[in-house]
């Protein structure tokens, strides 16, 4: 009977969330935005309904959540903090959230997640960094490839192929000569696709005449000016930046359409939008790393960065409508959603522009064995290691 109530006792202490990691006082999660997008609010989700999975939230606790509150949770206190786009605010709730003994710091954008890595990266005991949405790690220095990173960081990296997004300007008017594109010399990414975007348009015949911006109101005279060098399109890379409304707005009065790097721009009213496709799925890999943190199942110094780079595209015909713009039957017949009199009839929404965003319904022990198994697939070798930091070396040479 002894030996009975025993196992019962210790099958009971094993199903608890972070049982092995965390048994002696609840871990404390901090939630950091940039700003709210379609992508991290689609990453966001997917993180939350992980932990409601394994239960880590009660139903209460995620509904606090759903409306971004923060909670002191049965299991789990959460830390929310959105920068509104201004790089003091981010600091801000950066230097809130470690005061708060944050054990984890879950970063979503490019812009978030180099603020916060320069914040604790001198740190005896940093808390874990696992950023999502962020396209840029490598180029901002928070890493220097998948397995050649810090040992408190991991994440997700959506690729963003620039190869694929240029060609929609052509499959949109097969005849373009002059696209112009719009970057921030203060964002690093951007900077580095605008270059690239102009690359990979002048090996497709394309003259690509670029427009940096400081500010919103820079976009009156960028615009202008493409407009001036006889720009036939606008196209925008990775770029987080507060004057998509403005720009829209700028793009019906010159009759430009709008590529965005992304295809959930096209929703929220780029004529066509192209890129990573799957940021849902980046939120569940992402909360999946939290949870097998949490749970003691993985060495976030030994796991490898996941990357991605799904594609697709969409089209906005109401946009089109609105600047003249007539589009190409090549471009609806490979769209992966049009949108038409502001909605889908995939039934895809402003708010979660993808299809799939929800996790599969499955018992908890299939659930857990199928995260683990895909977490073992990204654990870092000393081969691997040293295959990249080769590659590195190689190219600094």
């Amino acid at each position: 009977m002894m030996k009975a109530l025993l196992l019962l006792t210790l099958l009971s202490l094993t199903s608890l969330p972070f049982a092995s990691a965390q048994s002696d006082e609840k871990p404390t999660i901090a939630f950091l935005k940039w700003g709210d997008s379609p992508n991290v609010a689609l990453a966001e989700k997917a993180i939350l309904d992980m932990l409601a999975a394994y239960g880590f939230i009660n139903d209460d606790e995620r509904a606090l959540l759903d409306q971004e509150r923060s909670i002191e949770g049965e299991n789990l206190n959460v830390l929310y903090g959105d920068a509104l786009f201004d790089r003091l605010e981010a600091n801000v709730i950066i230097d809130e959230a470690i005061d708060k003994n944050a054990d984890v710091l879950i970063t979503f954008t490019t812009q978030m997640t180099q603020i916060a890595y320069y914040a604790i990266r001198e740190f005896i005991d940093p808390p874990k960094l696992i950023f999502t949405v962020t396209s840029g790690p490598y180029i901002t220095g928070v890493a220097d490839a998948p397995c050649v990173k810090p040992d408190f960081v991991i994440g997700t990296r959506p690729v963003t192929n620039y190869e694929d997004i240029v060609p929609l300007l052509l499959l949109h008017d097969p005849d373009m000569e002059v696209a112009g594109a719009i970057y921030s010399p203060a964002q690093r990414a951007s900077e580095v696709g605008a270059a690239r975007i102009t690359e990979i348009g002048e090996s497709l015949g394309i003259t690509v005449e670029s427009e940096s911006i400081m500010a919103t109101q820079d976009l009156y005279q960028a615009v202008d000016k493409l407009a001036n060098k006889g720009a036939e399109a606008i196209i925008i890379p990775i770029f987080t930046f507060q004057g998509f409304s403005l720009l829209l707005s700028l793009s019906y009065d010159y009759g430009l359409p709008v590529v965005f790097s992304a295809p959930q721009n096209a929703y929220r009213g780029g004529t066509i939008g192209g890129g990573f496709f799957g940021l849902y799925k980046q939120g569940v890999i992402a909360g999946n790393m939290l949870i097998a943190y949490l749970n003691g199942d993985i060495d976030i110094a030994k796991t490898s960065i996941y990357e991605s780079d799904d594609f697709a595209f969409a089209v906005n015909m109401d946009a089109a409508d609105l600047q003249d713009v007539e589009i190409s039957q090549a471009l609806l017949d490979g769209a992966a959603y049009v949108v038409e009199d502001g909605q889908t009839a995939q039934g895809i929404t402003l708010q979660y522009p993808e299809a799939e965003i929800t996790l599969p319904d499955m018992p908890l022990d299939e659930r857990r064995a199928a995260d683990l198994e895909f977490l073992a697939g990204l654990e870092c070798t000393p081969e691997m290691i040293a295959e990249q930091q080769a590659a590195l070396d190689a190219t600094s040479e």
